[in-house]
């Protein structure tokens, strides 16, 4: 998917839960970048497809489930967070199609330049699919802070954050980092930094090679 696919710019955006992928996501759109969420595609094959609630329901039962037949995000999080077998289970049957999404909303997208947000980018080795990564760091001790903020117990926070690789080592892999401990508007700052500086120059060059 990146350049060497595409006539378009692809860059990944990753980074540890509770990092502000998100927010520096919106913050991409704002700068001018066609954005796509994997978050986003998730939470509608979680809710609409009625493959995957099928298959949630032969592994799980209706205890992933409301009493209003929709998924319990909450509840299977902590299903599968607690237990690796499951995890990968679900990340065997949720990646796929998430990639068939993010793919095709790549193609698709009318912004020659396209930010894709992928929390699980580094652990599933698809730094070759972007033109380049930016890896959105935080302190795991700022991580627990805003998960414990979510509502989560700190067991289930600790057991999201080992499911990812420390947010130190996606730094040490990605081609820019930025900080996301602070406000949000300092994030703001360091993204509008980035295109100015780094990522809209390539676009023109890129757009005046054509």
């Amino acid at each position: 998917m990146s350049s060497e696919k595409t006539e378009k710019i692809v860059v990944g955006l990753t980074g540890g839960i509770a990092c502000g992928k998100s927010v520096a996501l919106d913050f991409f759109r704002e700068a001018g970048l066609g954005i796509v969420s994997t978050d986003v595609i998730t939470h509608r094959l979680l809710s609409e497809d009625e493959g995957v609630k099928s298959a949630l329901r032969k592994e799980f039962g209706e205890r992933v489930f409301s009493v209003e037949g929709t998924v319990d995000k909450r509840h299977l999080g902590h299903l599968i967070f607690s237990n690796p077998l499951k995890r990968r289970w679900l990340e065997e049957l949720l990646h796929p199609p998430i990639r068939t999404e993010w793919f095709h909303a790549v193609t698709n997208c009318e912004e020659n330049l396209v930010a894709v947000e992928l929390p699980l980018l580094f652990e599933n080795s698809l730094e070759s699919e972007f033109d380049f990564v930016v890896s959105i760091f935080s302190n795991p001790k700022t991580q627990m802070h805003r998960l414990l903020e979510r509502g989560l117990d700190q067991s289930e926070a600790l057991n999201r954050l080992d499911a990812q690789l420390p947010t130190g080592l996606k730094a040490c892999r990605a081609d820019f980092v930025l900080l996301g401990d602070g406000e949000t508007s300092y994030l703001g700052k360091q993204v509008e930094r980035l295109c100015r500086h780094f990522v809209f120059p390539d676009l023109a060059s890129s757009s005046s090679s054509q």
